[in-house]
């Protein structure tokens, strides 16, 4: 497309080549956020929920909400440490299931590598240390909810899987359909002794 000839040197705005604008969703009667068009700061405007440009709500502001709302969660997973075999068992441990590496193939994946091997992106100091400036409030957000993770590699501050963890306010698909099947099952079988009597 003609966005993506355009050269990185020239993404500089919060839409990349252009400031981000709000999209307003009728079905929802409000605007949201779509992460695809954002280019700065874009974990924190997504997790705040706060991005409309129109807003007038600072960058800082912004941080702060998506901080709180983020440290609400029982489990954050940093998808680059997936790469870790001792964190993948770690999380493993955590949830109590096994099979986290075992990875499906995204959806153009092998022709996104392909392109990759034949056009590599290479990117000048200037203009990495541009995107940084650019997206410190993001990078000091990262830094804040992953820096906790064990230097050495060891995760030993993980917990343990626990059932009782997450039973508390939660809801289980699979059980309410049992549930549900068995009521049904219930109420057929009172139905057929009404019908015999």
């Amino acid at each position: 497309t003609e966005e993506n000839a355009n050269p990185i040197e020239t993404w500089n705005q919060t839409g990349g080549h252009e400031p981000q604008s709000c999209y307003f969703f009728r079905k929802m009667g409000s605007h949201m956020f779509k992460l695809g068009t954002c280019a700065v700061n874009c974990y924190s405007q997504w997790f705040s929920g706060l991005s409309c440009p129109t807003w007038n709500i600072s960058p800082m502001d912004q941080y702060a909400v998506a901080k709180a709302r983020v440290l609400r969660f029982n489990m954050i997973v940093v998808m680059e440490k997936l790469r870790d075999p001792k964190y993948v068992q770690a999380v493993e441990r955590f949830f109590g299931v096994p099979g986290l590496t075992e990875k499906g193939v995204p959806y153009c994946e092998r022709e996104s590598h392909e392109a990759n091997s034949k056009f590599p992106l290479v990117i000048k100091n200037e203009t990495r240390e541009s995107l940084r400036n650019l997206n410190e409030i993001d990078i000091r957000l990262y830094h804040e909810l992953s820096d906790c993770l064990n230097e050495d590699g060891a995760y030993d501050n993980f917990p343990k899987w626990d059932g009782e963890r997450f039973e508390l306010n939660s809801f289980n698909d699979t059980e309410a359909k049992l549930e549900m099947m068995k009521a049904k099952a219930l109420k057929a079988e009172k139905q057929r002794e009404n019908d015999s009597n």
